[in-house]
């Protein structure tokens, strides 16, 4: 028990900060809607729709909404797929689409330049300690190895730890002139596919499972298609670099 424990101390004390963090962002979310009055308790939890429409539409409310997913996605910045987890959530919250569109890109955005600063400021040494050495390594693998040409690849699509990869892009002192726009423009094209794409999609009338095969089939065929160009564009920005290389020894 104890060898197990100098092993993975690191791990167990990174994931009880994160749990603990999930809890106490939780509790401090019920008690405002307990102090708004749209949650509220006489042995049985009560949800006030009508107050919560209100608290839903009004200029707080998306202030609260957009900063209560910029720290769950900075606390859960490990996790693969944990925007899009939440940009899914508020779909439900915000019926309405642009209004969804609004609220993540602005928690998105606030999310990637906070976590870009750490890094930045802070240093890998922050890093380590902020995500885990094995989640930092593995986010730095990814812009080391691929390079930094492929990061507003990596932030278009929800499979890739966006958060985690943002705070490394700061440690490695990447341009803002190139992260900026990765940001602004790829997550902005990702947050607005999810958004404005699953409104749009007839799920309801996916009447057997072939709609459905079709509609992953489609989706496989996308991300292949994009991360093909990414490569080949990648071997293009190499073949330049090394054919300048060799033009300035010259």
């Amino acid at each position: 028990m104890r060898k197990f424990w100098e092993r993975n101390k690191n791990v167990i004390l990174h994931s009880l900060l994160i749990v603990g963090g999930v809890i106490a962002v939780s509790v401090i979310t019920l008690l405002i809607l307990q102090g708004l009055d749209i949650v509220t308790f006489d042995g049985e939890m009560h949800f006030n729709e009508e107050k919560f429409a209100v608290f839903q539409g009004a200029w707080y409310g998306w202030i609260f909404f957009i900063l209560l997913q910029t720290v769950l996605s900075m606390l859960l910045c490990v996790i693969p797929g944990a925007s899009m987890a939440f940009i899914l959530l508020f779909q439900t919250i915000f019926t309405i689409p642009w209004q969804n569109f609004l609220v993540c890109f602005a928690s998105v955005s606030i999310a990637s330049f906070s976590m870009y600063a750490a890094g930045r400021f802070g240093g890998y040494p922050l890093c380590e300690k902020l995500m885990g050495k094995e989640d930092c390594e593995r986010a730095l693998g990814l812009l080391r190895n691929k390079g930094t040409v492929y990061f507003p690849f990596m932030m278009l699509f929800p499979f890739f730890p966006d958060e985690a990869l943002t705070m490394v892009a700061g440690t490695i002192k990447m341009p803002l002139t190139w992260f900026a726009p990765s940001i602004f423009v790829a997550r902005g094209i990702g947050i607005a596919t999810i958004v404005f794409g699953l409104s749009s999609i007839p799920f309801d009338k996916f009447t057997s499972w072939w709609h459905w095969v079709g509609f992953i089939l489609g989706c496989a065929i996308v991300v292949a298609g994009v991360l093909i160009f990414a490569g080949r564009f990648n071997k293009f920005m190499e073949k330049r670099r090394l054919e300048s290389e060799e033009t300035g020894k010259q």
